[in-house]
């Protein structure tokens, strides 16, 4: 089933209407604007609803925070392109420097996370289509993209397709911040364990671009291949962490997503049970651990270090910039499809 209402405006004066799929095991609501998740309710062991994706009460608050990206339908090209440039057939591409004033992040200022979409929602499903102009934030060619988000059960499932009249780059993400303590808790996720499918991690710089090199997770605090607890692991600013202000916002890279769906990470916590599998057929995992958050998000609640965890599936970081990295390029005609699936349960 499937119900409406209205959640805002945007800056720009847009109705903006909320969508939820509600399961009877799990509700997921959407917005027209971004295409953003907005909620995820799943339930504990005490069988209540529990809404584990951070954010906002009403469109306004996306659209103001251009730096958190809360559930957001991330594109054209998420993480970071480093410089804001990038060559493709030749010819130099000069994209959005929207971080640090040198850097391309998530797609640009007004990327796709930032625009309004043309809905159409099903049973089970709400779809999301927009056309990106030609010159959009840099990038070549008018691309034709669509999200589909699905809800069966507690598993929902985010499907991307684009296609271009023009060469291109493409990479898309869901930006969800996951707390299974629940979205307005007021807690962090240093009680919630962590596991990683990924053998190993890339490499950043101060200004967390990737340097092209790849490590084993091995005897490292990014090795999650078992279960670890975080708060055994987060705030040291002193080891390999210290780069990034003590938590993790690295790529893992996933050896076994070769283009079919494959496990890739859980996130758990046992105080209320509930646990959250990711699934991609990407070969990379961006996580994040809301290291530098700073906000107040729904009902007002603040958001600070470690709030919450990002699991935003994707390929290679700047891969259009290092050359051994799997190619980002979208061919003119060609169709682009991923598929990504978080799944809820109690463990």
């Amino acid at each position: 089933m499937i119900t409406t209402k209205p959640f805002g405006t945007t800056n720009k004066g847009d109705a903006v209407t909320l969508y939820t799929i509600d399961s009877g095991v799990a509700r997921a609501s959407i917005m027209d604007f971004g295409a953003n998740l907005v909620s995820f309710e799943v339930r504990n062991k005490s069988g209540e609803y529990v809404d584990i994706v951070l954010g906002y009460d009403d469109a306004a608050g996306y659209d103001n925070d251009r730096g958190t990206y809360f559930g957001a339908t991330v594109g054209r090209f998420a993480n970071r392109i480093a410089g804001a440039k990038f060559t493709l057939n030749g010819k130099e591409y000069k994209v959005t420097k929207n971080f640090k004033d040198k850097h391309c992040l998530h797609g640009g200022e007004d990327g796709l996370s930032f625009v309004m979409y043309d809905i159409k929602a099903e049973n089970d499903s709400v779809t999301a289509h927009v056309v990106s102009p030609d010159g959009a934030e840099g990038f070549p060619g008018n691309l034709d993209f669509t999200v589909k988000y699905t809800l069966k059960g507690a598993e929902l499932s985010i499907e991307y397709f684009a296609k271009s009249d023009a060469d291109t780059v493409v990479g898309f993400t869901n930006h969800s911040y996951f707390n299974l303590n629940g979205a307005t808790s007021g807690k962090t996720i240093l009680n919630h364990t962590l596991n990683i499918e990924a053998d190993g991690y890339c490499e950043v710089d101060s200004d967390a671009l990737v340097t092209g090199k790849i490590f084993p997770v091995d005897n490292t605090p990014y090795d999650f291949k078992e279960p670890k607890l975080l708060s055994n692991v987060l705030g040291d600013e002193t080891g390999l962490l210290g780069v990034t202000g003590g938590g993790i916002d690295n790529g893992f890279m996933l050896w076994g997503a070769q283009r079919e769906l494959s496990y890739a990470a859980t996130l758990y916590n046992a105080e209320n049970g509930i646990a959250l599998d990711c699934y991609t057929d990407l070969p990379g995992v961006q996580i994040y651990t809301g290291t530098f958050l700073e906000t107040f998000g729904k009902k007002g609640t603040p958001h600070n270090k470690f709030a919450a965890i990002c699991l935003e599936t994707q390929g290679a970081p700047n891969s259009m910039n290092v050359r051994y990295f799997p190619s980002p390029i979208l061919k003119a005609g060609e169709e682009h499809y991923t598929k990504t699936v978080y799944k809820a349960y109690l463990k």
